[in-house]
């Protein structure tokens, strides 16, 4: 009977054609008419049967009439999902018995396999059961009381009764964003399923403008690419390319935006010593950019990058971040001599790099790169194991002027950090899915920042600019919800106490309210105690401050609090004074060679504790503002090394203490501290131009001003200008797409 049927049905469409597919209001047995029986074509079929095996009967599916609900030209009874909203035909059924019609459940006269919305809540059945498996996210009906298996058997945020049922019914946290096509209020709060926040993680359009943003992706010839849907895409041919080498400019063209965005592979630079090493190439690359694009003094290290593993597992600098001062240039040339830089070649090598555009901004003077550097590191089955081989680099960043960047009602700053989080790309063979993730959220971050500063004569101008940006930073750290407090040491060998005012070691942290003492006590970081007289023993008295402020105790001024996050800042113009005295170091220029087991001495203490390998409570992170590598500045000609190393190893921010204004690199420090203590950290690593947010219902812009923002170095989210209250805890919905490879397994 099939074989005659869909022979009659490949007959019928070549007569048939698109007139097949119309459907009117007449009806015969609740089955609507197709245009096939007004022709009095007869279509022989077996009513009682069950071609799609859906558990509704082809007379049901309206077989004599080849009815085909979604228009796909195949009739719903051979067809496993009639109305395409993505839920299959045997889930909508209501029950297994052929003999019963199919469920009705608004009594619309449309059943539920034919119905899009079948609650009739306005909310389309494939955005309420999202991944269309018939059950609203991990919520579960039923469980084992008093079993082993207990808590196993009901989802969060749900309890096994003793009748053997989970309750509640459905819970926030179980529902993972989802609602119940059969219930026009699924959580029974009196807000209907769509007016609930969950449309965030639905895709964003006309009627959705807050939902989950599209992704535009691209194949390189090495890696897979997600892009802003409107980034006006190009692929670069280099005329002599080897190896890995490949380059795709993406431009974001809008006023708001204005983004010269670019994602490059290349092998790695045997050219220097350690060729293998991420710091090595990435060190590299910015030497390379440096002396493209005018010097030290024309490029300024704003923020080192965190050091980090990518959602492939692989090493990887994300959030670079540099200021470029240059003249007679759009963002578009500049990243256009960006790519020259990075890959080493004349622009004349490249064919296909955009030209000025007519959208773009005049000419200026100061600009923003924003990058990140990744190690790729593909695996190949040898025969016996899984072995690393044909390593590459991928470089992703882009370029917008300053005065885009530092626009509130601009998007520029986002999209740079999104191109330079290294989440906008994967492996070639790369899938996609998305995610939408729950989280109750009654606190805000907190953090117990110590600062160890260089008091010596060269220091002045930097304790300055430290000190007259502390107001910004502090009411930066206030509208991010932070609770924080300061502790300041010096860097002499003897000083192991807190400063708290100008001449003062009453050894307690400075809290919000103590602004005036703060600034004070970074001018003055000694305190009570005799400078240090040209010792600058930065990491002794950092690793003494930490030790000196354990074991952690709450509601204590002088003890670093259990529910903290500990960070260590290091802000100096010179090399640690323990490298010269025993590792050989120099007063030179530059970067100094020094013995790694030596390095390790003078910095494995701090990093072991930083670390939580001690288990004395002092797990945190470090951040510095020193000469940047690898030559150093001219007002600090020495790199930080020392302090350079502790950060790199434990994915802190390093920016130049060379920069005029220390403004921003604080600012990309307390964004870091604010993620690194943020009560939303995600389950997987989202390729963040998608995100979407809202808190109770309402939905969050994606803003550094009032919202919320990513940030990569903690796969964490933070929240700006928002309130949360411990007592009433607020449901966090965040959606996004991610990668799906073969080196972090599905979950």
């Amino acid at each position: 009977m099939r074989s005659f049927t869909l022979l009659f049905i490949t007959i019928f469409s070549l007569f048939c054609f698109g007139a097949c597919n119309q459907k009117d209001d007449t009806s015969n047995n609740g089955f609507n008419n197709s245009q096939n029986n007004q022709n009095n074509i007869v279509n022989e079929c077996d009513p009682d049967g069950d071609e799609d095996n859906d558990t509704i009967s082809n007379g049901h599916e309206g077989c004599m009439y080849l009815t085909d609900t979604d228009g796909d030209t195949i009739p719903d009874y051979l067809d496993t999902d009639s109305d395409n909203d993505g839920i299959r035909d045997a889930i909508e059924a209501g029950d297994t018995d052929l003999l019963t019609p199919p469920r009705d459940f608004d009594g619309d006269g449309d059943p539920d396999y034919r119905d899009t919305d079948s609650d009739n809540d306005g909310v389309e059945d494939g955005f309420e059961d999202r991944n269309f498996d018939g059950k609203l996210g991990t919520c579960e009906k039923t469980c084992v009381y008093g079993s082993e298996l207990e808590g196993e058997t009901c989802g969060p945020g749900q309890y096994c009764l003793g009748n053997g049922s989970c309750s509640p019914a459905v819970s926030f946290d179980c529902a993972m964003g989802e609602t119940d096509p059969l219930n026009t209020d699924t959580d029974g709060d009196g807000v209907p399923d769509g007016d609930e926040g969950t449309f965030v993680c639905n895709p964003a359009s006309e009627t959705n403008p807050y939902g989950r943003k599209d992704v535009r992706f691209v194949q390189m010839d090495f890696i897979k690419v997600g892009l802003e849907t409107e980034a006006v895409a190009t692929n670069l041919v280099i005329s002599d390319a080897t190896g890995h080498e490949d380059a795709l400019t993406h431009d974001l063209e809008s006023t708001a935006a204005e983004v010269a965005g670019f994602t490059l592979t290349m092998d790695l630079d045997e050219s220097i010593a350690d060729h293998e090493s991420i710091d090595a190439n990435f060190v590299a690359i910015k030497s390379h950019i440096v002396s493209a694009l005018g010097g030290e003094n024309a490029v300024i290290m704003r923020a080192s990058g965190s050091k980090t593993l990518s959602h492939e597992e692989y090493p990887t600098y994300v959030n670079a971040i540099f200021d470029v001062s240059t003249s007679g240039v759009n963002a578009i040339e500049l990243r256009n001599q960006l790519i020259g830089a990075i890959m080493r070649r004349s622009l004349s090598n490249f064919t296909g790099l955009p030209d000025t555009g007519q959208l773009w901004s005049p000419t200026g003077s100061n600009f923003v790169i924003s990058l990140s550097v990744q190690k790729a590191e593909p695996k190949k089955w040898n025969g016996t194991e899984w072995v690393i081989s044909d390593q590459y680099l991928v470089i992703q960043g882009g370029v917008t002027s300053l005065s885009n960047y530092t626009n509130p009602s601009y998007t520029s700053i986002m999209n740079l950090d999104d191109l330079s989080n290294s989440t906008g790309y994967a492996g070639f063979s790369a899938s996609e899915e998305t995610e939408c993730e729950p989280y109750s959220v009654g606190t805000v971050p907190v953090a117990d920042i110590i600062w160890v500063i260089d008091e010596s004569g060269s220091m002045y101008d930097k304790q300055s600019s430290v000190a007259s940006n502390a107001v910004d930073f502090f009411n930066r750290a206030i509208a991010y919800g932070l609770d924080f407090r300061m502790g300041v040491v010096g860097v002499g060998e003897d000083q192991v106490k807190l400063c708290t005012g100008q001449n003062e070691s009453a050894d307690y942290f400075l809290t919000p309210s103590d602004l005036n003492r703060f600034q004070q006590c970074v001018m003055e970081p000694n305190g009570e105690y005799p400078a240090e007289g040209g010792s600058e023993y930065g990491i002794t008295t950092g690793y003494n401050a930490i030790m000196n402020h354990l074991p952690r105790v709450a509601a204590n001024p002088g003890k670093i609090r259990p529910n903290a996050q500990l960070v260590v800042i290091y802000v100096s113009d010179e090399r640690a004074e323990e490298l010269k005295e025993f590792c050989g170091g120099s007063e030179s220029s530059g970067m100094d060679n020094i013995d790694p087991t030596c390095m390790w001495s003078q910095i494995g203490p701090t990093i072991q504790q930083l670390n939580g390998e001690t288990g004395t409570g002092g797990i945190g992170k470090a951040h510095a503002i020193i000469g940047p590598p690898p030559n150093g500045c001219d007002s600090a000609v020495q790199v930080g090394q020392g302090y350079l190393d502790i950060v790199q190893y434990l994915g802190g921010q390093v920016g130049s203490v060379c920069q005029t204004n220390l403004g921003p690199t604080l600012q990309v420090i307390i964004e870091d501290i604010v993620a690194s203590s943020s009560p939303v950290r995600l389950a997987h690593v989202p390729i963040s131009l998608s995100i979407a947010g809202a808190k109770d219902g309402i939905a969050l812009e994606r803003s550094r001003s009032n919202g919320f923002d990513y940030r990569a170095s903690a796969n964490a989210i933070v929240f700006i200008g928002q309130t949360f209250d411990p007592n009433h805890p607020s449901e966090i919905l965040i959606s996004y797409w991610r990668w799906v490879t073969d080196v972090v397994p599905v979950d």
